[in-house]
């Protein structure tokens, strides 16, 4: 039958994501499913090579164009300066903890072949959506939405990292107070806060998610389906 508009390709394509999604799972990727890892790694490392390029340049020129923003309304006290060099070990101390924890968990090892990869935006916020659940299970996806649960639940050691990172702002702020240095702290604080809630609350649902749809019974998905 002949497309008249892309709309019959549009299910084709899709079944070819789903498909190359769990070749992925099954620890056998096929053809497609190699292609679309080495764009999806392609495309990470060019975000992160971004973002380690142009942080530098935005904090230079904000140094640059603000420099009076980082001084000290007043000059700190020794006592300031040592709490705030506390602080930032500690942060340190944090983020290593972090390093360690996240490494044993596996959260780097999955990162670069995790299924989801494979999978476009819509596929991937459908998984999603069962996980939380905000739509019903389809059993034929379970494997793959339990894959996606198991990476929410390992992204809640991420807080480790927004606590550390937090307290090397804090840290910076005590020992170096300023207008801007405030400002930062402060805005740091509230977004690593927000990012921690909505990690654990995730991370907690696709828990719930995990207990109620074992990965040897399909049945409670079955259940949940309407199909």
């Amino acid at each position: 039958m002949a497309d008249d508009g892309g709309g019959a390709a549009q299910p084709a394509d899709d079944e070819a994501r789903w498909a190359a999604a769990q070749s992925v799972l099954d620890a056998a990727p096929d053809e497609t499913a190699l292609g679309r890892l080495r764009r999806f790694r392609l495309l990470t490392w060019s975000l992160v090579l971004g973002v380690v390029l142009l942080v530098p340049a935005i904090v230079a020129l904000v140094v640059v164009t603000a420099s009076d923003a980082f001084l000290p309304a007043t000059e700190p006290s020794d006592g300031w300066v040592v709490a705030g060099l506390v602080c930032q070990g500690a942060g340190l101390l944090v983020l290593a903890g972090y390093g360690v924890i996240a490494w044993r968990a596996g959260v780097f090892r999955g990162a670069w072949s995790q299924p989801a990869a494979v999978l476009d935006r819509r596929q991937r916020r459908a998984l999603l959506a069962q996980v939380r659940g905000r739509a019903p299970v389809d059993a034929r996806r379970l494997p793959l939405a339990r894959s996606a649960a198991e990476r929410l639940v390992l992204q809640r050691h991420l807080v480790l990292l927004f606590v550390g990172l937090a307290l090397q702002q804090v840290g910076r702020a005590l020992s170096s107070p300023s207008t801007l240095q405030l400002v930062l702290t402060a805005v740091t604080v509230l977004v690593f806060l927000v990012g921690a809630v909505l990690l654990l609350r995730d991370a907690h649902r696709a828990e719930e998610f995990l207990r109620a749809h074992p990965a040897d019974d399909r049945r409670g998905a079955d259940r949940s389906d309407p199909a």
